[in-house]
């Protein structure tokens, strides 16, 4: 299932990441906007019920789910896990520099992180850090474990700042998406 500061742009500091130049917003009806509102509700929701809730028909409602599929709006689906029920109750932060910022380095880490199962989210970053990661680990010694035996052997790895969550207070995977409708409404 397929699921980037300074004197310079992010874009030119970071050329595989992937910046929106676009202020268009996509172009989608309001059905379109609801089938993904609802399937990010309940992605097992089978097309009968889902085209029920949006006054159509079962196959018009495929359609319209394989379409927003196709176009890349619906990247896949997943199954959302308790990560602490899981025995992985640490979320570590990881703010990191790069010792240099050759495009060859820059790309070589990101690969190297992206085979890094404890690794959820990479973030390329402008300002004093370059990278910002979210590592999970089931305690503070698999994490300095893993940072030791994993992180810091990557060559790039100049100095890493991690911070630890106390707490997680908001953790959504519904994304907002009342920006369209207003579009819609223009």
């Amino acid at each position: 299932m397929p699921l980037g500061a300074g004197a310079i742009g992010p874009a030119a500091r970071y050329p595989s990441a992937k910046f929106s130049t676009s202020d268009e917003p996509p172009a989608m009806d309001k059905t379109d906007i609801r089938i993904l509102e609802l399937l990010q509700q309940n992605a097992r929701m089978s097309v009968v019920e889902l085209a029920e809730k949006v006054n159509l028909t079962p196959t018009p409602c495929a359609r319209r789910i394989q379409n927003l599929e196709k176009e890349g709006f619906i990247q896949g689906y997943v199954g959302l896990l308790d990560q602490s029920r899981l025995g992985l109750s640490v979320n570590a932060f990881v703010e990191l520099r790069l010792v240099r910022e050759k495009e060859d380095e820059i790309a070589d880490f990101e690969s190297a992180v992206a085979r890094l199962p404890e690794v959820m989210e990479c973030y390329a970053l402008s300002g004093g850090h370059d990278y910002l990661l979210r590592v999970v680990a089931p305690d503070l010694e698999s994490y300095h474990r893993f940072l030791r035996e994993k992180l810091l052997t990557i060559r790039a790895v100049d100095a890493i700042q991690t911070s630890f969550a106390l707490d997680r207070v908001i953790y959504r995977t519904v994304l907002p998406l009342d920006h369209l409708k207003d579009q819609r409404t223009r």
